[in-house]
């Protein structure tokens, strides 16, 4: 029944520190701790308000309380058992203290533990599990060696060699492919594109001067005649500007994508060749 009221006051103050942190409340869940013979945790908790201090301002109950840690746990620390564990038999062994698994770091090192009855245990695959019971009492510091024997019915088996097989290896190689007629096409479409722009900008820039003072191309002054001259050369300009550049983009992709692959023997089908003359651009082909 004693333990019980322990386990309850432990519970509620547990849960009203998760609510409202507070030493005082920290400081009755570690007593309550202690009555259950959980020093460990009990530890932690005086610790705990220890290394959160109090400040100075800080009311009169919160004073005590961190006086009230430093003395109990004091008290405590030479009532706390402790355990070294060590393995033999492998190296990758899994330990165990009462069911909750132990770092593999803190193997062969000296550990706080709770007073009273304790279930070690140590497993790894290939071996005989093997575990140990003991009761320690308050304050006692033991060692405990658990040791690991082959399990027998766990042979390793047999390594299967694998036989080797030649494979053969086929080595592809893609056609290469001759996109210099087609680069140059494009390149005369991007000339005849930008002399047709250009030239049709200003051919546009004569035609709104003429427009203003030729009302008609008979009754235009002398002395925009050379304007007269220039807009119809920029006219012509820029219309075969514009058929060159659609004429060379049409056969650069033309030529992109019929091209076949170049080889040291002429390749019998479709040829195509192209063609640039004066104002003209395109391409031919033969079979």
């Amino acid at each position: 029944m004693h333990d019980k009221r322990y386990a309850e006051a432990a519970d509620r103050f547990g849960r009203a520190d998760a609510l409202v942190h507070a030493p005082t409340l920290t400081l009755d869940w570690a007593r309550s701790l202690v009555g259950l013979g959980q020093f460990v945790e009990a530890t932690e908790r005086y610790e705990l308000i220890i290394r959160e201090g109090v400040d100075a301002k800080s009311p009169q109950s919160w004073q005590r309380a961190l006086s009230d840690a430093k003395t109990e746990l004091a008290a405590l620390k030479p009532r706390v058992a402790s355990v070294t564990i060590t393995v033999g038999g492998a190296g990758d062994a899994h330990v165990t203290i009462d069911g909750t698994a132990m770092p593999s770091a803190s193997i062969g090192v000296r550990r706080p533990i709770n007073p009273g009855s304790h279930v070690f245990a140590v497993s790894a695959n290939g071996y005989l599990s093997s575990r140990k019971t003991l009761t320690l009492s308050e304050g006692q510091n033991v060692s405990v060696a658990l040791e690991l024997q082959v399990d027998p019915n766990q042979q390793p088996a047999e390594p299967v060699l694998d036989t080797p097989k030649q494979v053969e290896v086929i080595t592809v190689t893609a056609p290469s492919r001759n996109r210099t007629p087609a680069y140059v096409a494009f390149g005369v479409g991007a000339a005849g594109l930008v002399v047709g722009g250009v030239s049709g900008a200003l051919w546009l820039g004569k035609h709104s001067t003429l427009k203003k003072y030729c009302p008609t191309p008979d009754t235009c002054p002398a002395d925009y005649q050379d304007t007269v001259a220039a807009y119809d050369t920029l006219g012509i300009i820029s219309g075969v500007g514009f058929a060159v550049g659609i004429a060379g983009v049409a056969t650069g992709v033309t030529l992109w994508v019929l091209d076949s692959p170049s080889s040291s023997t002429p390749a019998r089908g479709l040829v195509v060749h192209p063609y640039v003359g004066l104002g003209r651009v395109g391409a031919v082909g033969s079979f």
